[in-house]
């Protein structure tokens, strides 16, 4: 391979005021160049690579129409352990805060939106990027990680893999880093962040007023760039660490081939191929499934794709990345999407609302979802397997129209370049489930408003507002909830909020108003719900902190790891139950056994177990948990 770039970021040791090394890192300057490649990719019922040839290294402006964004720093080869003699170029590809747009109120206009909060501060000043390299596998397969636009990777000790409990082998040898991955079908594949201890960022807070723990004011400091936002030339002791992550974040999706019923027939006469280049005219198809095959396709920052209402099915070949969002309005049968292509909001704006000329201009129906259906109809489904979406404006799902009795079942779904916030995950409607899911979110993780979800093995990467799992915003009827084997990879909040509570599992107030503590419903309940096998790596946020809007019964968290708090106030599992507009409370346990509506099981923190009996659980202890007192003797931990 051939690269051609200009110079990148630097990893410097540095002396901070309380005397410690820290690494700090230079800001990269413009880029804008293109990468060229041997582009030796496999194509075998074993092992599929896919490539772009007009792949475009450039971390600082958006990147042409027909261009992909390609990573600046890493290139990923593939080999089957079945055939030892031939690595496959896997592409990598990136995404920047705001796709470099800036913080733009309008699409292809140059006014700037500084009032508006986006969610991202000091991300783009510092360089931060996100990139991933996506590949179909049948065997087992090492895979080869490489810096041709930074230094070597010196030992195997400099390599981390995350989630920490996934442990693959992993050996560096001549300055590149090979990962064994197994072949895991069960589990739709593995998905992975390969990180590096020269590269990994510090995340600090201040606050203006002295302060760390409150919204208005907190804020990330940043010292490397001087013309940026929050720079400080010097760190303080009030200034803590509240976030550790890669600079340049690499993620590995390594999945299974698909089902024969998860690929259409390109030849079929129900099939329309759309071509590269602009994509315009899908409102007007007569066809059921429209087929994205490998190739680069994009809307523009003021249109996405409308379906006709014959469309029932989106395909992205993997090879296949779009720059634009869907919205079916199909309602005769059941929804599809898969592939393993990429699905990018890079050219919209921040909120970009569809009935304001996609303005950034906050709607929570009209601002743009990467996926969307309006008129669903009782007993409809959504299926998605493969996919991944990138750098989207806004929510990444929803569906409107019957929805008490529609559904989805997800698999293998990525979400990265979430910078931004309102970045949420998707709506889980009644009887949806989700399972094997990679998530780098800005807001509210997994939406549980639901009844019968259920949600495996999920991956999370989270950032600034809102908890993981999402409890609240309004008092609402749930039982029957599982949410089972979550990781948690990495977790930073500049603030603590009340009314949003920063904790992987939360309920914030209510959304029509967040001020008071009286908006709650007596007359609702949410009931059997099983939170377990929680892992959070790094920092972390509280445990659970709820706004409770509802009665809570048969709620169980156990086999909970959290390696180490945020030296803030978000350490705080605090629970308050909120009042009606009557005055009265909601309960915790009135209908469950022995009055018990809340058990912890199995509750660590780094080597400590957390128990009522260690005495190591209040506020002020190492458990960090802090109940309403209203409800002593209706919660348990053990």
């Amino acid at each position: 391979m051939t690269y051609t770039l200009a110079l990148l970021s630097l990893a410097l040791f540095v002396v901070n005021a309380s005397g410690a090394a820290t690494i700090n890192h230079s800001p990269r300057p413009l880029q804008h160049t293109t990468r060229q490649a041997a582009n030796n990719t496999a194509d075998s019922d074993t092992l599929k690579t896919w490539w772009h040839s007009s792949g475009e290294i450039n971390t600082r402006t958006p990147v042409a129409n027909d261009n992909v964004r390609q990573s600046h720093l890493y290139s990923v080869q593939v080999m089957s352990t079945a055939d030892t003699l031939t690595w496959y170029d896997s592409f990598v590809y990136e995404t920047i805060p705001r796709s470099g747009k800036g913080k733009l109120c309008r699409p292809d206009e140059s006014t700037i939106c500084g009032d508006e909060d986006d969610g991202i501060s000091i991300e783009y000043d510092i360089g931060a990027t996100m990139a991933w390299s996506q590949f179909l596998y049948g065997g087992d397969v090492t895979v080869k990680v490489e810096r041709p636009g930074g230094s070597p990777i010196a030992a195997q000790e400099d390599v981390i893999i995350r989630p920490t409990n996934l442990d693959p082998a992993v050996t560096v040898e001549n300055g590149v880093a090979l990962i064994f991955v197994p072949y895991t079908p069960d589990t739709n594949g593995i998905r992975f962040s390969v990180e590096f201890v020269d590269d990994i960022w510090e995340y600090r807070n201040l606050n203006a007023e002295g302060g760390p723990n409150t919204d208005e004011q907190s804020h990330y400091v940043q010292n490397v760039n001087s013309s940026g936002m929050y720079y400080e030339e010097t760190y303080t002791d009030e200034m803590p660490v509240i976030g550790r992550e890669p600079l340049n974040a690499l993620l590995i999706f390594a999945s299974p081939f698909p089902a024969n019923d998860m690929i259409p027939s390109v030849g079929d006469e129900t099939t329309h191929q759309a071509q590269p280049g602009l994509v315009t005219g899908l409102d007007a198809i007569d066809k059921s499934t429209v087929y994205f095959g490998p190739g680069v396709y994009y809307f523009t920052g003021s249109a996405h794709g409308v379906l006709s209402e014959s469309v029932n099915w989106v395909f992205l070949a993997p090879g296949a990345f779009v720059k634009g969002a869907f919205q079916y309005s199909h309602n005769s049968s059941d929804l599809k999407a898969s592939g393993f292509g990429v699905l990018s909001g890079e050219q919209y704006v921040f909120q970009a609302n569809t009935a304001d000329n996609y303005s950034n201009s906050k709607s929570d129906t009209e601002s743009l979802k990467m996926w969307r259906g309006d008129g669903v109809v009782k007993g409809q489904k959504w299926t998605m397997n493969g996919l991944t979406t990138s750098a989207q404006p806004f929510n990444s799902m929803d569906f409107y129209g019957d929805t008490d009795d529609f559904s989805f079942d997800v698999s293998d779904y990525k979400q990265v370049g979430s910078f931004f916030t309102q970045t949420d995950g998707l709506e889980m409607y009644p009887g949806s489930t989700i399972r094997d899911v990679f998530y780098h979110i800005g807001d509210d993780g997994i939406k549980v408003y639901y009844p019968d979800v259920n949600v495996q093995r999920l991956l999370v990467w989270k950032t600034n507002n809102a908890p993981i799992v999402q409890l609240g915003w309004y008092p609402r009827q749930v039982s029957n909830v599982v949410v089972d084997n979550m990781n948690v990879i990495h977790c930073r909040y500049y603030s603590y909020l009340d009314y949003a509570p920063r904790a992987l599992i939360g309920s914030s107030s209510s959304y029509l108003d967040t001020t008071v503590k009286n908006t709650a419903d007596t007359s609702k309940t949410l009931s059997n719900f099983i939170v377990s096998n929680i892992r959070s790596e790094g920092l972390s946020p509280a445990l659970i902190s709820l706004n409770m809007l509802t009665n809570i019964d048969d709620f169980l968290i156990e086999n909970v790891w959290i390696e180490e708090f945020v030296p803030l106030l978000i350490n705080v599992s605090t629970v308050t139950g909120f009042t009606d507009g009557g005055g009265q409370k909601v309960s915790l346990g009135a209908n469950s056994a022995g009055g018990i509506g809340m058990r912890i099981s199995n509750y660590s923190v780094g080597n400590e177990h957390i128990t009522l009996q260690a005495g190591n659980w209040d506020r002020n202890s190492l458990g960090g948990l802090n109940f309403d007192q209203d409800y002593d003797g209706k919660w348990t931990l053990a």
